[in-house]
C-alpha cells in the first residue's frame, strides 16, 4: 500500500508500505479522508512527542474492511472516525478519568502509524460509527473533539462575550462552539481577510483584521473586555496581549500550541486584583461523540472549513501549503482521489 512516512524529523515522503496485519483486538479501516493538523508540522519538525518512523495522520475517517476475531462491536462496511489516544488504563490518570494524561500516553499518527495511508489498523476501542456524516466530516471528529474539550476547560455561560484570536480550522471550529454553547457574541482576529470572510460566513458577530489598529478596534467593540479570550494562533506574543482585553474575572484558553521553549510575561498582581483564571487544554478526553453529535445536528459546519483536497500522492504539496502559512483551511487527503 501507498503511505506518507516521516523518516526523521524534516523528512517526509510517500512510499510503498507493508499492508498492515490486524491483532485480535483491531480493525482494518480503508482511509477516505485525513486532515493535515498544525500537530503534524510539530511533528515534521522534530518538536513534538513523536516516534520515527511513523505514518502520521492522526484526524481521519474511513471504511472498515476487515475484524479482528475478537472484535465485536464493528464489521466490515462500517464508517467510522478515530479518536487516536491509546492509553494504559492502569495509571493514577486513567483511573482517574484524565486519560489525556496517561502516563504512558501513545497516538495514532504520532506514535503509532496514523492516518495518511490506504490502509490502517486501529483498535476497536478507537473507532467510532459516523451514519450521517461525510467522510470528510468523519476527519474532522478529531480537531472538533479537541475544541469540544477546550471549551468545556474554559466554560462558556449564557450571555458571554468571547474573543478568539486566529481564525484557522480550530478557531473557526471554537468560534462555531462557542456561539452553540450560549456566547452572546463572538468576535475573531486574523491576518488573512478571506479568513475573517470565512468566519462572518459561519456566524462570527465581528471579524477583524490584525492590523496596527487592532487593540483601538477591540476596546470600542468591548471597552471593559471579554468574558472570554482564547489563543488558536500559537504564537507567544498573541499570547501575552490576550490580557489586555480579558475583563476583570474573565477566563482565557492557551489552546494553540506555542513552541515548547517559548515564554511570555504575566504579571502575577493583575491576576490576583483581576481574579483571572487561565486554563490550557490537551488533545482529546472522550469528546468524540459530542462532536459526532454536533457535526450531524449542523451546530458545527466543518465541510466548509476545507479549502484543499489531495490524493496521498501529493501529500507533501499539502504539507508545503501548510509550511508556507499561505491562508490555506483545512487540507484533506483522500487516498482514493483521482
Amino acid at each position: 500500500m501507498k503511505a506518507v512516512i516521516f523518516d526523521s524529523p524534516r523528512k517526509a515522503m510517500v512510499a510503498e508500505v507493508p499492508d498492515p496485519v490486524i491483532a485480535p483486538d483491531e480493525v482494518l479501516l480503508a482511509v477516505k479522508a485525513a486532515g493535515i493538523c498544525g500537530t503534524d508540522i510539530h511533528i515534521y519538525d522534530g518538536d513534538f512527542i513523536a516516534t520515527y518512523p511513523v505514518i502520521p495522520g492522526h484526524e481521519f475517517a474511513g471504511e472498515v474492511v476487515d475484524v479482528g476475531k475478537a472484535v465485536e462491536s464493528i464489521k466490515p462496511g462500517d464508517r467510522v472516525a478515530v479518536d487516536p489516544g491509546v492509553f494504559c488504563r492502569k495509571c493514577s490518570f486513567c483511573k482517574e478519568n484524565r486519560e489525556n494524561f496517561c502516563s504512558d500516553f501513545k497516538a495514532y499518527g504520532v506514535h503509532f502509524n496514523g492516518g495518511f495511508a490506504e490502509l490502517t489498523a486501529i483498535k476497536e476501542e478507537n473507532v467510532y460509527q459516523i451514519d450521517g456524516l461525510s467522510y470528510l466530516e468523519g476527519a474532522m471528529v478529531e480537531p472538533t473533539g479537541c475544541a469540544i474539550h477546550g471549551i468545556k476547560q474554559v466554560g462558556i455561560d449564557l450571555g458571554d462575550h468571547v474573543l478568539i484570536f486566529g481564525c484557522g480550522p480550530i478557531g473557526l471550529i471554537l468560534m462555531q462552539l462557542c456561539r452553540s454553547y450560549g456566547s452572546a457574541t463572538t468576535t475573531v482576529v486574523d491576518l488573512f481577510q478571506e479568513k475573517l470572510d470565512l468566519a462572518k460566513k459561519l456566524g462570527a458577530t465581528n471579524a477583524l483584521l490584525a492590523d496596527a489598529d487592532i487593540s483601538r478596534n477591540l476596546k470600542e467593540i468591548r471597552p471593559e473586555g471579554f468574558q472570554v479570550v482564547i489563543d488558536a494562533t500559537g504564537l507567544p506574543s498573541v499570547v501575552q496581549s490576550m490580557f489586555n482585553y480579558v475583563r476583570d474575572r474573565g477566563r482565557l484558553l492557551f489552546f494553540g500550541v506555542c513552541p515548547p521553549n517559548a515564554k511570555i510575561e504575566i504579571s502575577p498582581y493583575d491576576i490576583y486584583k483581576r481574579e483571572l483564571k487561565i486554563f490550557g487544554t490537551f488533545a482529546i478526553l472522550y469528546t468524540a461523540l459530542p462532536a459526532i453529535e454536533m457535526i450531524r445536528e449542523k451546530k458545527i459546519n466543518v465541510e466548509a472549513i476545507v479549502s484543499h483536497r489531495f490524493p496521498l500522492d501529493e501529500f507533501i504539496t499539502g504539507l508545503n501549503m501548510m509550511l508556507d502559512k499561505t491562508g490555506s483551511m483545512k487540507i484533506m487527503i483522500e487516498p482514493s482521489l483521482l
